[in-house]
């Protein structure tokens, strides 16, 4: 078991922070979780499911003498959230957040967190298109994927525990760079959550001639239109912090829809065809990828330096191949400037293809199995 925590706060208290202080409390590695949410309702129903140890009144109290903190509020609420609580702090204290954006987030983030206390920026890719706190489940978390997004300035200690304690709640924690992390989640979530709603709206229009229009509503469409139903607030937060990303991709979206257009218009079969098999193609890949079984463990060892941002680097890489990381250890010898630090990873073609990119990187990685 990764090394515990004494006490957990929670600033942000709906689906996903209500979710997490549920698993948090059931897990022998923390001792006590307090939780805030600036909705004095949302409290009184925290306090009723006993989503946590506590429910305080204030993000002081939650935040007071924390080992870790989790920010699960809004995106635009996180940096004000954090100042307001940053003086409760204690030193080596860990801070983390759940947005779904990174970029920006990170570099607010590091400007507010005092000195002393770390920052490791996250992302569970898990959630519902149902939000507050009485839709919150213990296992919200589990064996969903967790990204964890370090930069040159992470701890590599505080990556360390928080990557323990995420492993052990059963999530799956890969880790990306912010920028890599929000170009990733523009392609395959924040672009299509807007299709969806640019669907959903078209459809809107169309009932008002077709009132049998949702009646005859078919699977594809209910399925593709799921995430139009998610919170307007937290995806207004999203979509203005990742914009950028956002529009490259509803950009390259719309070339596509000319390109179909003019297949139609022009009655061209073979490039239409050609189109459905490119697309069923890929979604086969991600059907193969997505059910892949548990394999056996392999350790990948490297020697690294004792500096900043060298764990970051590695399991970024590492991330980079959509590769998770199980778990992480790091020992330093009594003696010099370098640690072996230890990557384990389910598979063998995993592990292998982790220590070939890391040989590429400069780092001198040995594969063995667990």
């Amino acid at each position: 078991m990764a090394e515990g925590f004494r006490k957990v706060g929670i600033i942000g208290t709906g689906l996903m922070g209500g979710s997490l202080a549920m698993a948090l409390k059931r897990h022998p590695g923390v001792g006590y979780v307090a939780v805030y949410d600036i909705s004095s309702e949302t409290r009184r129903k925290a306090r009723e499911l006993e989503v946590a140890d506590e429910v305080t009144d204030s993000p002081g109290e939650a935040a007071g003498g924390c080992d870790l903190l989790f920010l699960a509020t809004p995106i635009s609420a996180m940096v004000k959230a954090l100042d307001e609580v940053s003086g409760e702090l204690p030193t080596g204290a860990i801070v983390s957040d759940l947005g779904s954006a990174k970029l920006e987030t990170t570099a607010a983030i590091q400007d507010v967190v005092p000195p002393g206390v770390h920052y490791v920026g996250g992302h569970p890719m898990t959630g519902s298109e149902q939000s507050g706190v009485e839709f919150a489940s213990e296992n919200l978390y589990r064996n969903c994927y967790y990204i964890l997004t370090p930069t040159a300035a992470t701890d590599g200690e505080a990556f360390r525990r928080l990557h323990g304690l995420i492993t052990e709640m059963g999530a799956r924690v890969i880790s990306m760079d912010p920028e890599t992390h929000d170009r990733a989640m523009a392609t395959v979530s924040h672009a299509p959550h807007l299709l969806s709603l640019l669907l959903m709206d078209m459809a809107r229009k169309q009932h008002l001639e077709i009132k049998s229009l949702f009646t005859v509503a078919a699977g594809g469409f209910r399925d593709m239109t799921r995430i139009a139903a998610s919170s307007p607030d937290v995806w207004v937060d999203i979509c203005m912090d990742n914009r950028e990303f956002i529009v490259e991709r509803l950009l390259e979206y719309g070339l596509g829809i000319a390109e179909l257009v003019d297949v139609l218009e022009n009655r061209d079969q073979v490039r239409l065809r050609e189109l459905f098999c490119r697309a069923r193609r890929a979604r086969s890949e991600l059907s193969v990828k997505a059910g892949q079984e548990i394999r056996e463990l392999f350790e990948v060892s490297l020697p690294v330096p004792d500096k900043p941002g060298v764990i970051s680097e590695v399991s970024t890489a590492v991330g980079s191949l959509g590769i998770n990381i199980e778990d992480v250890k790091i020992v330093h010898p009594l003696e010099g400037d370098t640690g072996i630090l230890t990557l384990s990873i389910l598979g063998r073609a995993q592990a292998g293809e982790a220590g070939d990119r890391l040989v590429s990187l400069g780092y001198r990685a040995t594969v063995r199995e667990a």
